[in-house]
C-alpha cells in the first residue's frame, strides 16, 4: 500500500493504493493551512480504510513547484513519515503529477501553477500510447503571454492548475484553441500523484528521507529579499538544501 501526498497549493489532497486499486482518497480545499489539516487528514483515511503505518510500503510527495509553504509542510511530513516507518519515497514533480488527471487524453495539456507578481510556472504535456510526453520543461513566463500564445495554436489545450484558475476569465476571453479544464480536472489530486508514482515504486526507482529535495525552480521571496538585504552574504552552493532553477528574470 502507497501513500500519496499533495500540498503543493491551497488544495490538501491524500490518498491511498496499491498497484492494483485505489482504496481511498481526501481533497479538500477549505482554506485551512496544510499544518493544521494534513496529518489528522492522514489519520483519518487510515483508519477509515483500516490502514495501518505497517501496511505502508512507500509514500509519494509532491516537489513542486508551487506554494514553498505547502511544499515544506508535505515534504517535510512525508520525509519524516518516510524516516520512522524506513519506507522509500518517491518525488513527483506537481505539473507531471496534474499532467495525469487528463490520463489518455487526446488534447495538448498545459499545467499553469500561480508564481505570483503576475507569472506561472509553466509546462506543457501530451499522451501518446499511454505514455505522458513533456513537451516543455517547467519555466517562470508571465501569465498573459502563456495564455496568449496557447490561445493562438492549431490544437486545443485544455490548462489546469490554480494559475490558470486564477487566470480564467482571461482565458475564456482569449478564445482561440486554449480552453480551461473541467472543474475536477483543474487542481491536483493525491490520486494522480499515485499514478505518476506508483512505476517508480515497483521499479525501485526510489529515495530516501534523507535526500528527497523539493523543486521550487526559482527562489521564494523571502530568499530574494534577504539576498538583497545582506548582499555580502556567503552562500554554500555546494549543498543547497533546495534545488533551485532561475528560469525567469525578477519581475518589477
Amino acid at each position: 500500500m502507497y501513500l500519496g501526498i499533495e500540498t503543493s497549493s491551497a488544495v490538501s489532497s491524500i490518498a491511498l493504493a496499491d498497484e492494483h486499486s485505489f482504496v481511498g482518497e481526501l481533497t479538500v480545499s477549505a482554506g485551512l493551512t496544510h499544518s493544521e489539516q494534513l496529518v489528522p487528514h492522514i489519520e483519518g483515511l487510515m483508519k477509515q480504510c483500516n490502514i495501518t503505518p505497517a501496511d505502508i510500503a512507500g509514500i509519494a510527495v509532491s516537489i513542486g513547484p508551487g506554494s514553498f509553504t505547502g511544499l515544506r509542510i508535505g515534504m517535510g511530513t512525508a520525509k519524516a513519515m518516510a524516516y520512522a516507518l524506513n519506507i522509500p519515497l518517491v518525488g513527483i514533480m506537481t505539473m507531471d503529477a496534474l499532467a495525469y488527471n487528463f490520463y489518455n487524453s487526446q488534447h495538448r495539456i498545459g499545467i499553469l501553477i500561480d508564481a505570483q507578481k503576475k507569472n506561472v510556472y509553466e509546462a506543457r504535456y501530451h499522451w501518446e500510447e499511454e505514455q505522458l510526453i513533456c513537451d516543455q520543461l517547467p519555466q517562470v513566463r508571465a501569465r498573459s503571454e502563456v495564455i496568449e500564445e496557447l490561445s493562438q495554436g492549431t490544437d486545443i489545450t485544455m490548462v489546469a492548475g490554480d494559475g490558470a484558475v486564477k487566470a480564467a476569465t482571461a482565458i475564456e476571453e482569449a478564445g482561440g484553441s486554449i480552453a480551461l479544464a473541467p472543474l475536477l480536472l483543474r487542481m491536483p489530486k493525491a490520486s494522480s500523484l499515485l499514478m505518476a508514482a506508483i512505476p517508480h515504486f515497483t521499479s525501485g526507482d526510489t529515495t530516501d528521507a534523507m535526500t528527497l529535495l523539493p523543486y521550487y525552480i526559482r527562489r521564494s521571496e523571502a530568499e530574494v529579499l534577504w539576498e538583497k538585504k545582506h548582499p555580502d552574504a556567503a552562500r554554500n552552493e555546494e549543498t543547497p538544501s533546495v534545488i533551485v532553477t532561475d528560469a525567469a528574470k525578477e519581475e518589477p
